[in-house]
């Protein structure tokens, strides 16, 4: 079932709204590596004051602050700011650029203690890496790569120099940075997944509350529908019941008088007609409304000429228009359907029943054509007109447009009609759409697939 609205934006993929979380997770949590590259450079300077030129710790050192300072303005920039969706994997990837960098100078320590050739700076050299390296994973796992890249950037060198160097220390030293390096990779990738986890698992929760505050919603909904279902049955059940129950004394009391007359129970006996009629539309309404609740409305489909039922709906209504003042007007069609007649009649039946009480003159056209591999059904009518705020809700069931002629003078009414028209139009795969202008009238479309299976 389709109407005549804009469709409402596609929600973001639940991969990109995952993607996103985690930039910003991995944006939140770096401040503790941040931390570390600014409280650790003063010891690991001091330490390496003998072995290292001074002019090259100081620059080491000054690098170091001025490149966490600015991954610190970054960072808060990007928190700050909740970068799109479109624009977070740049910022990552700029993140991760910087924390590769950093690791490289982290790296450039470590190569200086092996080159110092001091055993207890090598150690040190060693210590210090490994804190570094270890220390950075909670940080920086919620995107591999800034690890990865980070962990690289910091072991590579030493790791090198001491293949370099050759002999067993070095060997050993080189192994056990190439161990920490596995770990912690190993690690790492335990803590991505355990964030990517925990970050779907979040927006399903929120997903799901979503659709409890709907399905809430709709049940709340559905309980004030009730309650104007009940006081709009209440009202127009009681109505005619009230009226026939009038006639029906008019007539007793005549008789008991003895004074009745054949035009006279003429009179009353059509009055009591009219009365059961609209009586027997409101009953159907209802009966259509529960059996489709139900699932008890079968569609039993057949090939339909519609120019034969266009004409046995010309020969019903045109007796109803002909008394209002209205002109019914039904336009010949070569068209035929693979359908269930019975719910077309019924869905026709609505839109020509509706259209004759919301048209006070002018007239009322019936028509259909072909369009777009399928049949366009169309009613026209010169009425009052609908709305524009109401076209989103006016196959709502229980709601009744105003300025019919003949509504009731509550305004209410049970307004199942366009409704039925709805439900029944989904079970035959249909499309429903409605255009209206206030004081210009409205046209009702049915688009219904041209289509014949084999037999």
């Amino acid at each position: 079932m389709t109407l005549s609205a804009s469709p409402a934006p596609a929600a973001a993929p639940a991969a990109a709204q995952i993607q996103a979380e985690l930039a910003a997770l991995l944006h939140r949590q770096s401040y503790g590596v941040l931390f570390a590259n600014f409280a650790v450079v003063i010891p690991v300077a001091y330490v390496m004051h003998g072995s290292v030129p001074s002019w090259l710790l100081a620059g080491w050192a000054a690098a170091i602050y001025l490149l966490t300072a600015f991954r610190v303005g970054l960072t808060r920039g990007f928190l700050r700011r909740r970068v799109a969706l479109s624009a977070s994997r740049r910022h990552v990837l700029g993140f991760s650029a910087l924390s590769w960098l950093s690791g490289l100078l982290w790296g450039l320590a470590g190569l200086a203690a092996v080159l110092s050739h001091d055993d207890m700076m090598l150690a040190f050299g060693c210590v210090m890496l490994a804190g570094m390296c270890s220390g950075a994973v909670p940080s920086l796992s919620a995107y591999p790569p800034a690890y990865a890249g980070s962990a690289l950037g910091m072991l590579a060198p030493f790791t090198l120099a001491c293949l370099a160097e050759g002999d067993g220390l070095h060997l050993v030293y080189a192994a056990f940075a190439l161990c920490l390096l596995v770990v912690n990779m190993y690690f790492s990738a335990v803590t991505y997944r355990s964030l990517r986890t925990t970050v779907a698992l979040r927006f399903e929760n929120l997903a799901l509350i979503g659709n409890l505050e709907r399905e809430r919603d709709r049940v709340a909904a559905a309980d004030v529908a009730k309650t104007r279902f009940l006081a709009a049955a209440g009202h127009d059940l009681r109505q005619p019941v009230h009226a026939l129950g009038l006639f029906t004394d008019i007539l007793a009391n005549r008789a008991a008088e003895g004074r009745i007359s054949p035009q006279d129970a003429l009179l009353v006996a059509q009055r009591q007609q009219t009365v059961l009629e609209g009586l027997n539309r409101l009953l159907d309404g209802l009966l259509d409304v529960s059996r489709m609740d139900a699932h008890l409305t079968r569609v039993e489909r057949r090939r339909l000429d519609l120019d034969a039922l266009f004409e046995a709906l010309r020969q019903d209504y045109e007796p109803q228009a002909l008394a209002r003042g209205l002109t019914l007007t039904v336009l010949p069609t070569d068209i035929s359907l693979d359908t269930d007649p019975a719910l077309l009649r019924r869905i026709l039946d609505n839109l020509l029943g509706n259209a004759l009480s919301y048209t006070p003159n002018g007239r009322v056209l019936l028509c259909a054509r072909r369009r777009a591999g399928g049949a366009l059904i169309q009613v026209w009518d010169t009425g009052v007109g609908i709305a524009p705020d109401a076209l989103e809700t006016v196959f709502a069931e229980f709601t009744r447009g105003a300025g019919a002629p003949d509504a009731p003078p509550s305004g209410q009414g049970l307004g199942l009609g366009l409704a039925i028209v709805r439900r029944l139009a989904g079970l035959l795969g249909y499309e429903v759409s409605v255009r209206s202008a206030v004081g210009k009238g409205a046209v009702f479309s049915v688009w219904a697939p041209i289509e014949f299976p084999s037999r």
